[in-house]
Order: structure tokens, then sequence, then C-alpha cells
């Protein structure tokens, strides 16, 4: 089996993302996973809904488990199908490999709060829907 999946309740997908980053079980979690050869390779959850924004949390197993489909599935999930204007995302500061990726992926730092982590602080880190170049266009084209 290879492809996307929406699992609902998502506690498997839950449970793997929770393996890799320590993510604790919330009631409103919702994810969407990528399989490979009958395994999953990736999963990007979402929990804290507001009703406007949310916060979205991404790992992935394997060399190349992030790749343009995956990531445009990601932010089409909560900005076209849950319909919300935002995510946001917490970075430890130890975490600088995660803060490369979400900055490269186009999230925009709002704060640092220095002392709020083991690491040393968290970064929040927000993704607004107007500002996601890996959605489609009106005209149905992918932004580049």
């Amino acid at each position: 089996m290879r492809g996307f999946y929406v699992d609902t309740p998502p506690l498997v997908l839950h449970a793997w993302l929770a393996e890799r980053i320590g993510l604790p079980w919330s009631t409103d979690f919702k994810a969407l996973g990528r399989v490979e050869d009958d395994r999953i390779i990736a999963v990007v959850g979402f929990e804290g809904f507001t009703g406007t924004a949310c916060r979205m949390h991404m790992a992935g197993d394997k060399k190349g488990w992030m790749t343009r489909d995956f990531i445009r599935k990601a932010f089409n999930y909560p900005f076209n199908v849950l319909g919300l204007n935002m995510v946001f995302g917490l970075v430890p500061s130890g975490n600088t490999e995660a803060l490369d990726v979400d900055r490269r992926l186009g999230f925009r730092e709002l704060m640092y709060i220095p002392g709020a982590h083991p690491d040393g602080g968290l970064h929040l880190l927000q993704m607004l829907r107007t500002q996601c170049r890996w959605l489609e266009n009106v005209d149905g084209k992918q932004s580049t």
C-alpha cells in the first residue's frame, strides 16, 4: 500500500507522531499520514483548534518523506478542508533542523520565548492561509 490517508479516529497516526515528537493526546487531534510499503513514513497532525487556527506538527522517518505532494496535502487539509485561516507551530530552540524546515516551508516567527523549554526556549511560528505558497491558486495551478 502506498499513498495518503486520514485516520479517523486518528489513534494510529497520533501514536506514531507521539513516539517521535512526544506529542500528548488531545481529543481534537486530526492527522494525515503518508504510507509506503504498508508502513507509515510521515505524519502531519493538527490539534488545539480555535475556530480559525490550530497547532500543526510534522515528522517523518525516511529520507525523502517530505515531498511537494505531501506538503501540499499537509497545508490543504487545515486551510481548504477545515477552512482555517492560520496554523501555528511551537519549535524548541534545540531542534534547529525543524526550525530550518519550518522557515523554508514559509512559516514566520511571531516570537521567541526564552526558558520555555528544556532546550532553552520555544519559537512560536505562524503560517497564514493568505501567505501559504503550497495551496492551489484560483486558476487551479500550484504556487511555486
